[in-house]
């Protein structure tokens, strides 16, 4: 894993994200670089990118493999379940996200999986109806945070006949975390990169004001303009999806950001571009 950090540091360097800064000599470290992401938008700006981006059905050919593939969606839920996550804030999450279950299109088929000391798949692929339904059924464990099993899981799950991803489908994964995992750490940046290589965006929601694993999050992530957000908690992220419009409506929301694009959407994936 040292070697595949060094690998990501020289990219950064390469990339023009770490050396020295325009205004001196100070060197801009790979901390620093992902400091920045410690940031949190404002609601408005975090439901416009979510709308865009997750929501969005146009197709991004972020990897060679890619090809011209139906549109149509399968995404899995990912969902940190760890003592770390309240029951409140798990309850909430999962209001969040019965309604971002809403806002997508109707042909949209999802699975789920919870993640604490271990991953546990809550359902297969099914529509949009009975995923808003099945969600109401999950609970938080507490435990751990096994990240790379649950990333494992995910692999398995779009590979395996049985579990219902459809062929030729556009494949997402929206994973909704507090934190950094605590369980054979070394692997969930090796896990994502796995799931990179065959096609699947990996989207993350990073909750909390101040996350000690911001690094690891950002690595997970299939970019850092696109596919990387941050909310101060559950109840924020729960005001964030109710600011996108609904299947089809268009919405102050779009009309107030029409045009315009955010600071991190002008910039470059950074490192995590040559990791595709």
């Amino acid at each position: 894993m040292a070697v595949v950090m060094d690998i990501w540091f020289l990219a950064l360097v390469l990339g023009g994200f770490v050396g020295r800064s325009s205004f001196g000599n100070n060197l801009i470290t790979e901390d620093d670089y992902y400091q920045r992401f410690q940031k949190i938008l404002s609601n408005e700006e975090t439901a416009r990118k979510l709308n865009e981006n997750f929501l969005g059905h146009q197709t991004r050919r972020l990897y060679k493999r890619q090809v011209n593939l139906e549109d149509h969606l399968d995404v899995i839920i990912v969902l940190d379940s760890s003592s770390s996550v309240s029951k409140g804030e798990f309850a909430r999450a999962v209001i969040a996200l019965q309604d971002l279950v809403k806002k997508l299109r109707n042909d949209t088929n999802y699975a789920a999986i919870t993640y604490a000391t271990r991953a546990t798949t809550q359902f297969n692929f099914t529509n949009s109806f009975q995923t808003e339904k099945k969600l109401l059924a999950l609970e938080r464990s507490g435990g751990k945070t096994n990240t790379q099993d649950a990333l494992k899981r995910c692999q398995e799950m779009f590979v395996g006949d049985q579990y219902g991803a459809r062929q030729g489908s556009l494949r997402r994964i929206l994973v909704v975390t507090d934190g950094q995992s605590n369980i054979n750490r070394d692997e969930t940046v090796t896990r994502a990169f796995q799931l990179k290589l065959l096609g699947i965006e990996v989207f993350v929601i990073a909750v909390g004001e101040y996350l000690e694993g911001i690094q690891e999050m950002v690595q997970m992530a299939s970019s850092t303009n696109a596919h990387m957000f941050r909310v101060l908690n559950m109840k924020n992220l729960v005001e964030v999806v109710k600011l996108i419009p609904n299947r089809g409506q268009k919405s102050w929301l779009e009309e107030s950001f029409a045009g315009m694009t955010s600071e991190e959407d002008g910039e470059d994936a950074g490192p995590l571009r040559g990791r595709m």
